[in-house]
């Protein structure tokens, strides 16, 4: 439905052959609002169809601007990403900003990707750039600011290829010298990280109504994909939980002591601990990388690991593949110790 709030009234908007239409509704009501839009919509349709004139307070397109500022009030509050969006948007606006939303091409964006590799930057951010663009295009149609065939140009444009899928995890001792050298304020959340592969932003926000020690399962709602998401608590992060004192004028796990609310960011105490630990190249993700990634090299499956990492498809947990390869590669060389030992002391001579 192409209704939208500009100030206190509703505007209506309709894409017809890749033209922009709209009119204000000169209401507040929604409801009268959507009776004016039905009316206004057949109306232009018939005009259309009919080869009359169309009378209509303003007949525009939207620019990409224009779409920015819409998109980021619809994701404030919907999208976890949201200041994610808010960066990326910002760099493309310095491509498209005064750009008709009907004007865009392949050509475009390509472009924008070739720049963005000339400046030195990664194949990734290029293709996270693509992909908002993409998205941003979709909502726009689905708020019908763009034709169909608008939307079927966009979504030709390709990711680049090449991209570098980072996989940076602990040895056991690495992890070990981490746990030791951080300091109070994060010891236990870096614990729960290495234990459970939850995100920095799922630990921070944990609350103790989401921990149940008895049947020992963290229940996740709030999740990145959105969907509802259930951690084991092996014996030590049960230890590590039954061992904080909890606070009852906060309902949260981990918390800033001085504001009894969650820390707004760590990489202060994190850094330090990664400093005196002499681990180099790794960041608070990563904890969620070695979670799995020591899964997989104790012959987890990857369908088990998709689930407790909430990958909405194996596709994300396939980085993690050819860690289970190469130690199934061990257990059978195993075999070369002992059966065939054996085999050569029943038959030296063959």
């Amino acid at each position: 439905m192409g209704l939208y709030k500009q100030g206190k009234i509703f505007w209506a908007s309709k894409c017809i052959y890749g033209i922009q239409y709209r009119v204000s509704t000169q209401t507040k009501s929604k409801m009268e609002a959507l009776s004016f839009y039905e009316r206004w919509v057949a109306g232009l349709k018939e005009q259309i169809s009919t080869g009359k004139p169309i009378k209509q307070e303003r007949q525009e397109q939207i620019t990409f601007d224009e779409l920015s500022q819409k998109y980021l009030e619809y994701a404030n509050g919907r999208l976890r990403s949201y200041k994610n969006a808010v960066t990326f948007i910002r760099k493309l606006s310095g491509y498209f900003g005064k750009k008709y939303l009907t004007d865009f091409t392949v050509l475009d964006v390509e472009q924008m990707q070739s720049d963005i590799i000339r400046q030195g930057l990664s194949v990734a951010y290029a293709n996270r750039l693509t992909a908002t663009v993409k998205r941003m295009f979709t909502k726009a149609s689905d708020w019908e600011l763009v034709d169909e065939s608008v939307l079927k140009r966009i979504r030709k444009i390709k990711l680049l290829r090449g991209e570098i899928k980072r996989l940076r995890y602990l040895s056991d001792d690495e992890a070990e010298r981490l746990v030791n050298n951080c300091d109070k304020s994060i010891k236990n959340i870096v614990i729960t990280a290495l234990n459970t592969g939850m995100r920095k932003s799922e630990i921070l926000r944990l609350t103790w109504d989401r921990v149940d020690l008895k049947n020992r399962v963290i229940l996740l709602d709030k999740t990145k994909n959105g969907e509802r998401r259930e951690i084991p608590i092996n014996d030590t992060l049960y230890q590590t939980l039954s061992d904080i004192i909890r606070n009852l004028k906060t309902d949260f796990v981990f918390y800033n002591p001085e504001t009894l609310k969650p820390f707004v960011d760590i990489k202060r105490s994190f850094g330090a601990a990664l400093k005196k630990s002499h681990i180099l190249d790794f960041h608070f993700h990563d904890l969620r990388h070695t979670f799995a990634s020591r899964l997989a090299m104790a012959g987890a499956d990857l369908p088990t690991i998709q689930k407790l990492l909430g990958h909405k498809t194996i596709n994300m947990t396939l980085r993690y593949a050819h860690l289970s390869n190469v130690h199934l590669k061990d257990a059978v060389s195993m075999l070369d110790k002992n059966y065939n030992k054996e085999l050569i002391a029943l038959y030296p001579h063959a």
